[in-house]
């Protein structure tokens, strides 16, 4: 259930001082005045304005006249975060039924100065003072339950937590705001609002600034959500290429490859025939080891343990994984020795490995793919939340699923890490072979976090 209100503190979150010219006083001797038991008494209503710097400025030795001028010119620099102010605006408007509230250790005169302030933004129900309350944070008497709690003063959202609120402390605008919106919303609607809005546009990108048109995160995509809408796929016969269009930073003449045909035998709904021209294909470019080539080209004998895994699907899919038993046991040894830890020629991340053998193992009963099961069931465990990368996060924790092995840390890293607009952010996935360039995308990352956070429910 999603919290009912959202309590911000003012002061260092909606409101700040600016100071950009000297003051009266210096900054260490304010800051221990405005951290004293006098000071905290004053916001508790203990003490009248006039009352409090008579005692200041005898216990720190100050001058009176210095202490009231450093007081105006600390309001006289106060500079509103209208980014965050727009923001709470705009999240008020998202969910409705929301209650924004403001809690702040302020005095009572020290409120009447920045009241028109506060009455401008609009953005508060109700602001509650540690003068009218008689008490401040982090004491526990001044919070409620039920909330989500904002400041800019850890120990006082520790406090805040511990009463069953949601803390969170105020960091940057942005960050809070996308905190925010993860507690606030339902996070595979917010995500699938994101790749409807860039609908057939949901291609990757190059670490060079290129947008890169291919089959590959189309059917990447189409695997996660199921709806042929979102994607655009481009081929002409049984067999599929990586690119949609003319390549880039490779030859304009790029063969079909092995890995992109059986991702889409594997989410597409081929007929058998074709299905069983491109397992021929593919049994026909293998290495002297019996392993699948990663192109249907005799000119390019490239390999990758992980383009093995895509197949070994294929064929296990189809009731063919007979044919594939050298790949079986050469992918049996790479889990066994942790050999996935070591960079492939054109994978990222090593959770590829576990995506793609996990799809395979909840989806075939085969007796013959007990020990990868095992295998890959035992270092699946070891990885479970090793990073916080978002992409090999979803993958983890999709393959824990296909197995049915509870990931909690993987999931959390995926609904603390989506972003405002509902994707989640860019995840390297690929590498060219040849030249040094880089392959990512959010939109991928994004559904396949979706189809995580849905299945996890």
């Amino acid at each position: 259930m999603s919290p009912q209100n959202l309590i911000l503190d003012i002061g260092g979150v909606v409101l700040d001082y600016s100071i950009d010219k000297p003051i009266a006083l210096p900054p260490r001797q304010i800051k221990t005045a405005l951290q004293s038991t006098i000071w905290n008494d004053y916001e508790s209503g203990r003490y009248t304005r006039q009352e409090c710097y008579n005692k200041l400025t005898t216990t720190f030795d100050i001058s009176l006249e210095d202490w009231e001028q450093t007081v105006r010119q600390l309001n006289d620099s106060l500079v509103e975060n209208v980014d965050f102010i727009q923001a709470i605006r705009s999240i008020r408007s998202t969910y409705p039924n929301l209650g924004v509230f403001a809690m702040s250790n302020v005095s009572g005169p020290d409120f009447e100065d920045i009241r028109s302030f506060v009455k401008g933004w609009g953005i508060f129900d109700a602001v509650f003072t540690s003068a009218e309350a008689m008490c401040r944070k982090p004491e526990v008497a001044f919070y409620q339950r039920s909330c989500i709690f904002v400041d800019d003063k850890p120990e006082n959202v520790v406090a805040a937590h511990t009463l069953g609120m949601r803390g969170v402390v105020f960091t940057s605008t942005v960050a809070v705001v996308n905190k925010l919106h993860n507690l606030l919303g339902d996070p595979a609607e917010r995500g699938m609002n994101f790749l409807r809005q860039n609908s057939g546009n949901l291609f990757c990108e190059t670490d060079k600034g290129y947008k890169l048109y291919d089959n590959f995160s189309q059917l990447l995509i189409l695997s996660c959500i199921g709806d042929r809408t979102l994607v655009r796929l481009d081929n002409n016969g049984p067999t599929w290429q990586y690119f949609i269009g003319t390549p880039i930073f490779t030859d304009l003449k790029y063969p079909d490859d092995a890995d992109t045909t059986s991702l889409a035998m594997v989410t597409l709904d081929a007929p058998p025939e074709e299905r069983q021209v491109v397992m021929d294909t593919i049994l026909s470019h293998l290495t002297v080891d019996g392993l699948p080539l990663a192109y249907f080209d005799h000119t390019r004998p490239r390999f990758c343990p992980f383009v093995c895994a895509n197949v070994l699907r294929l064929f296990y899919l189809n009731d063919q994984g007979y044919k594939m038993a050298s790949t079986l046991e050469f992918l049996c040894r790479v889990l066994r020795t942790r050999a996935y830890e070591f960079d492939t020629r054109y994978y990222y991340s090593s959770d590829w490995l576990f995506y793609y053998l996990g799809d395979l193992c909840g989806r075939c009963s085969n007796p013959e793919l007990s020990e990868l099961r095992h295998l890959l069931e035992t270092r699946l465990r070891e990885r479970m939340g090793c990073d916080k990368e978002v992409l090999s996060a979803s993958m983890r924790l999709l393959a824990a699923q296909s197995l049915g092995l509870e990931n909690k840390r993987d999931l959390e890293t995926l609904l603390d890490s989506q972003q405002a607009d509902g994707g989640w952010e860019l995840a390297w996935l690929f590498r060219y072979g040849s030249v040094d360039v880089k392959i990512g995308s959010r939109s991928v990352v994004t559904a396949m976090a979706i189809k995580g956070i849905i299945d996890s429910q």
